[in-house]
């Protein structure tokens, strides 16, 4: 069959990444219609919407995030706009990528509606600023459930619940017990709580011992990323968005000006994001197929100019079709 899908190139190294992973898809046999659309700094337009609201899929490489007060960046408008709430975020390590622990195998689940990226922020008076961090009920329920299904259907046994209520006792005191009373209803997965800063430095030591990482905003933003590192870096956390029946997929790294048109760039962190895609469309044989095509290519020495090696967008597009074959 036929997918329709929003393909959001971004900016920088995104158009050249998402060239590549367009022809490796296509090249595994999938069929897609992609309707291009663009996102910039100027906000959000009725085209795109419109587009991703009918596709409700969506492919999308890192958009520039000019700092304009009063205006959140185009990304966190774009979620907030299409009702994504849940942010997911897988993180395994490549082959021969340089992974501190290349045994790590965990999902970093992170509710992405409210907390203090909410977006409002006021001046109290001359000098003194005020942000006011969003909990509510029903978002905690919601992510809540989310991870734990996920969890369950995915095989995996424990959920750590990620807060910071010894300060903050009202609204992480709240994200902790929904969080807790909703794992109660799932008895046949573990569950904990780490305060965040504690989870850190558990994660250094560490990173095996988790499974599932259930957050609120803020301290999803920092924790996935930290495991990112431990797996080796931008090629081992793909991100994938949720709302009701709607999913945006993207690649979170790509601000690399000097690697502009240059075939220098490394495709694989939007390829990981559009692996995740394949199987939210049900094409779970082809995203299996180029997933190993992948490991393949990295065990064979395969290593991008980001990374201390030479090939560019090309070399591992060409590399990696050669395995599909």
């Amino acid at each position: 069959m036929t997918h329709k899908v929003t393909l959001i190139p971004g900016d920088w190294i995104g158009p050249e990444t998402c060239a590549v992973v367009q022809t490796i898809i296509k090249a595994a046999g999938v069929d897609i219609d992609w309707d291009v659309q663009e996102l910039t700094g100027d906000g959000l337009t009725p085209e795109l919407l419109a587009s991703c609201r009918s596709t409700k899929v969506i492919l999308k490489g890192k958009v520039a995030s000019p700092r304009k007060e009063g205006h959140l960046p185009p990304t966190i408008e774009l979620r907030k706009a299409l009702g994504l709430w849940s942010t997911v975020r897988p993180v395994s390590a490549l082959p021969n990528r340089g992974a501190r622990f290349p045994e790590i195998d965990l999902v970093v689940v992170r509710e992405t509606s409210e907390d203090i990226y909410s977006g409002f922020e006021h001046e109290v008076t001359e000098g003194v600023f005020e942000a006011v961090k969003i909990t509510t009920r029903a978002a905690c329920e919601r992510i809540a459930k989310a991870a734990f299904e996920l969890a369950r259907s995915h095989n995996r046994s424990k959920v750590t619940i990620v807060h910071k209520s010894n300060i903050m006792k009202k609204s992480d005191g709240l994200f902790l017990k929904v969080c807790q009373d909703v794992g109660k209803n799932y008895p046949d997965i573990e569950t904990e709580e780490a305060i965040v800063d504690a989870l850190c430095m558990r994660l250094v030591k560490n990173p095996l011992q988790f499974d599932v990482i259930l957050t609120a905003n803020l301290f999803g933003d920092i924790v996935s990323d930290l495991c990112s590192g431990l797996a080796g870096g931008i090629t081992a956390a793909p991100s994938a968005s949720y709302g009701d029946n709607i999913a945006l997929f993207e690649n979170p790294h790509g601000n690399a000006p000097k690697l502009v048109g240059v075939d220098l760039a490394n495709p694989i962190p939007m390829l990981r994001s559009a692996l995740l895609m394949l199987d939210h469309l049900g094409e779970h044989a082809a995203s299996a197929r180029i997933m190993a095509a992948l490991e393949s290519c990295c065990r064979e020495g395969a290593q991008t100019v980001d990374q201390g090696g030479n090939d560019g967008c090309t070399a591992i597009q060409a590399a990696i079709i050669d395995a599909l074959q």
